[in-house]
């Protein structure tokens, strides 16, 4: 579905789509570089990263579905019946394996949740162009971080952000044999967009990003946090220009009288507005769950804590899952 000023090379337009792919990932490039530096400044890239990006952009998720009335008598178990649900899992996992068994699902699934997402914006741009789904697509989309995630294993890092990890253990010989078919894939991807069969430059572009982030963050940064914030950052980022992208094409029509903030705030001079409500939702709310789960004893404290941010992080992976797929709510 193509917006006026679109054209099958891009979502939106070279402007856009340029600081969606390479906007995105040289800040990503360069805030990651300059956080491996000293453990001081990765502390401040962590908390610029986690204050405007990281909870902006889990507020974003909401403005598909939480600003409006309609949307909310649509969405209300998504909204009101699956945190208390999440949360009970999440704590069930603490209390059985402790703070290993939130960490690891935490990096395992969180890799899963960025593959998902490029895997949607390469479809995007995919669907943009005219084109179908496209396997080999898929093995470069899914491969990187597959092979990302096997050295990783491979590696049995004893910590991830100071608390224990649990990796499954993997072989050198796994890691080597899965890089070198990940490795032909891109190669045959690269000769066939060489040769004029893909699905036009910002596709391209995007799929290349995606795996330099990839292999920088898993395979390159020895360290596996320090890795780790290369892409986040853009996973964030990327995230909150996708989600603005989505709303103005919903309300492309302008005004709609049923659901007017959303609708006001999603049309593109407003755009400053629409970022400013997000880290204004996001910071609030992540501020207040820090005042709230610090009141609780310290001897609990920490398990405590990282339940109930999990349980935030978990419950947007399912509710991302689940809208980006509804019929309900228009994607790009």
């Amino acid at each position: 579905m193509r917006t006026a000023s679109a054209a099958p090379d891009w979502l939106r337009g070279p402007t856009f789509d340029l600081a969606l792919i390479v906007g995105v990932l040289a800040l990503a490039l360069v805030l990651g570089g300059v956080a491996t530096t000293d453990p001081d400044v990765f502390m401040w890239v962590l908390q610029l990263d986690l204050w405007l990006l990281a909870y902006p952009h889990v507020a974003s998720t909401f403005t598909r579905i939480a600003l409006d009335r309609p949307a909310v008598r649509a969405h209300w178990f998504l909204l009101f019946g699956l945190p208390p649900l999440v949360f009970l899992a999440t704590a069930s996992a603490a209390w059985f394996g402790g703070v290993m068994a939130l960490n690891s699902v935490y990096f395992y699934w969180q890799t899963w949740h960025y593959t998902r997402q490029s895997h949607g914006i390469a479809r995007a741009y995919r669907r943009n162009a005219g084109r179908g789904p496209d396997r080999l697509d898929e093995c470069v989309v899914y491969g990187f971080p597959l092979w990302g995630l096997l050295h990783r294993a491979h590696q049995q890092s004893p910590e991830f952000f100071a608390m224990p990890l649990w990796s499954p253990p993997v072989s050198g010989l796994v890691v080597a044999a899965v890089g070198v078919l990940v490795s032909a894939a891109l190669l045959a991807w690269t000769l066939r967009q060489l040769r004029g069969g893909g699905a036009g430059r910002g596709h391209a572009l995007f799929v290349l990003s995606h795996v330099l982030v990839t292999a920088v963050s898993y395979l390159a940064i020895a360290d596996i946090t320090r890795g780790w914030l290369f892409i986040n950052i853009w996973h964030n980022a990327q995230y909150l220009l996708f989600v603005w992208l989505a709303n103005a094409r919903r309300f492309a029509g302008g005004f709609d009288p049923t659901r007017p903030f959303v609708s006001k705030l999603s049309q593109p001079a407003h755009v400053a507005r629409y970022a400013l409500v997000c880290a204004a939702l996001g910071g609030g709310f992540y501020y207040l769950l820090g005042h709230a789960t610090a009141a609780v004893g310290a001897t609990m404290l920490l398990p405590f804590v990282l339940v109930c941010h999990q349980t935030v992080n978990f419950h947007h992976y399912v509710v991302d899952a689940v809208i980006w797929r509804s019929r309900k709510i228009t994607a790009p």
